[in-house]
């Protein structure tokens, strides 16, 4: 059984073995060997698990090789981003995803486990970025709403040409009022 680290969704983070990891079922096994824990084996739901790593991280494949896999930015529900190059062969199950993945600038292939309920999304981009991190956040979250709302807002008209903003104040309004 393969020594994992799991971390779950509300930040708790366990050290366990497991069997092998292919995310088939809602819940997956774990034992707890050593003395410091009470809990010898569980049954943990898939739903709370953010990422597990699975086993030691291994050497990086060379750079020639490297260069043919894909690139990947996994966005996560709470925010963050993690970019890797990710390894042909990725194991996809029904409750989550096992990726071989080498970050960038990093040079060791790591294998984790992503549960897909802790996923927005993993997007394959043609290039990483090379912007650093403040300045591709420049524009807040917010601004960036408000901008593709003001943008939908300007080429979307209603029933009868009314402007979408016309219709939510319409629909929003209590009855009676």
């Amino acid at each position: 059984m393969p020594a994992v680290v799991i971390s779950f969704l509300d930040g708790e983070v366990l050290y366990a073995s497991t069997p092998e990891i292919t995310f088939d079922l809602a819940v997956l096994e774990a034992e707890f060997p050593g003395i410091e824990s009470n809990s010898e084996r569980a049954l943990l739901s898939v739903s709370a698990i953010r990422q597990v790593l699975i086993g030691d991280p291994e050497a990086a494949p060379p750079p020639a090789e490297l260069a043919a896999w894909d690139k990947a930015a996994f966005h996560f529900t709470d925010g963050e981003v993690m970019r890797a190059s990710i390894a042909p062969r990725a194991l996809l199950g029904r409750f989550g995803g096992v990726w071989g993945l080498v970050e960038p600038g990093q040079n060791e292939l790591r294998t984790v486990g992503i549960a897909y309920g802790a996923l927005k999304g993993v997007f394959r981009i043609r290039q990483w970025d090379g912007r650093p991190l403040y300045e591709r956040n420049g524009e807040s979250s917010l601004d960036h709403l408000a901008r593709i709302l003001a943008e939908r807002e300007a080429g979307r008209p209603g029933p009868a040409g009314e402007s979408s903003a016309a219709v939510m104040t319409r629909v929003r309004r209590p009855r009676g009022a």
